[in-house]
């Protein structure tokens, strides 16, 4: 039997996979570093901490999803968009209002959340097919402009300026879980499996293959590569998980409303993922424990908190501008 040649694109197309992968000794201590955080992320219920910390540790935990999403759209395919409170604010209001007004269990209306929002971050993602860059920018933001528009004006559902109000703990397979550690472990094993999958997919060949149109898109259509039908899954894939992070805080909450999902909040999201570091999950996590869990731990120093948090984030901007753990800088995103 003759076998077939291998072809210049075929050769082409797998040694620039190939360079992306990362090291054997890399993902290593990937693992190591997961384990460990997850170790300490898990014993924070059975420590004597201050009621204060525990709750920025969950509330850092339920962000951390949303900063991934953002990590994904912008670091792993991209794309520079904001606006990524909008589909933490989409997940939320569809969790909550099957959960108020038909009292379903969270094992529907949690994946309800993420489908609704991985949709409509799909239909947004489309115009990232034909425009880029700052141009994107200010589209994704505008959408997040309409969204809470949307929630204001659609009062009979969402309760308008008012918010939606007398959310119940969540129910998982009719156990009511309560605000306490079991709610806690809860949590953080839904983040995990999100992060997992979310991980899988990123060291994929098709993650891989998003990274290479990420670092040159024509040289990515030179071999073959297909484009547009990344940029709209990662997109949705994004989306989605920040409609994770929406459903649990709607939870956490007992409240959901219109002022949690505004710019502001997407700019905190998008901090989360540009000073962690584009490109890698890993830098989300830390992201999102600089922007939310770092202000309550320099609680003490109430008068210095923000200003030194602020700081913190300038230094890391001048001497880091890829990130703290990233692997692109987002100014080569803005120059495309």
């Amino acid at each position: 039997m003759v076998s077939k040649p291998i072809t210049v694109k075929a050769r082409s197309d797998a040694s620039a996979l190939a360079r992306l992968k990362p090291s054997g000794r890399a993902q290593t201590m990937m693992v190591l570093g997961w384990l460990v955080g997850l170790a300490i992320v898990v014993a924070i219920p059975l420590l004597d901490l201050p009621p204060i910390w525990s709750a920025a540790a969950l509330l850092t935990v339920i962000y951390v999803p949303a900063a991934v999403g953002q990590n994904l759209i912008i670091g792993n395919a991209g794309l520079l968009a904001m606006g990524q409170a909008a589909f933490v604010g989409v997940g939320a209001y569809t969790s909550a209002v099957l959960a108020v007004r038909y009292n379903l269990d969270a094992a529907v209306t949690i994946p309800a959340a993420m489908l609704l929002s991985g949709l409509i971050g799909a239909l947004v993602g489309f115009p990232a097919l034909r425009i880029s860059g700052d141009y994107l920018f200010i589209v994704s933001l505008g959408f997040n402009l309409i969204v809470i528009d949307v929630i204001l004006q659609w009062g009979d559902v969402t309760g308008g300026a008012t918010g939606l109000t007398g959310v119940p703990t969540m129910h998982l397979f009719g156990v009511d879980l309560g605000v306490g550690a079991p709610f806690y472990l809860v949590v953080v094993s839904l983040v995990l499996l999100s992060l997992v999958i979310t991980q899988a997919i990123a060291s994929s060949r098709f993650g891989l293959t998003m990274e290479a149109i990420r670092d040159d898109e024509v040289a990515a259509r030179s071999i073959g590569i297909a484009t547009a039908a990344p940029k709209i899954y990662f997109f949705a894939i994004g989306s989605a998980l920040a409609g994770l992070s929406g459903a649990l805080l709607g939870y956490y909450l007992g409240y959901v409303g219109s002022r949690s999902f505004d710019v502001t909040a997407s700019l905190l999201i998008f901090q989360m993922a540009v000073i962690g570091g584009l490109g890698r999950i890993s830098g989300s996590i830390v992201g999102a424990c600089i922007i939310i869990l770092l202000p309550e731990l320099l609680r003490p120093l109430q008068d210095y908190r923000l200003l030194l948090a602020g700081l913190l984030i300038v230094v890391l901007m001048a001497t880091r501008p890829q990130g703290i753990l990233g692997k692109t800088k987002i100014t080569n995103l803005i120059k495309k």
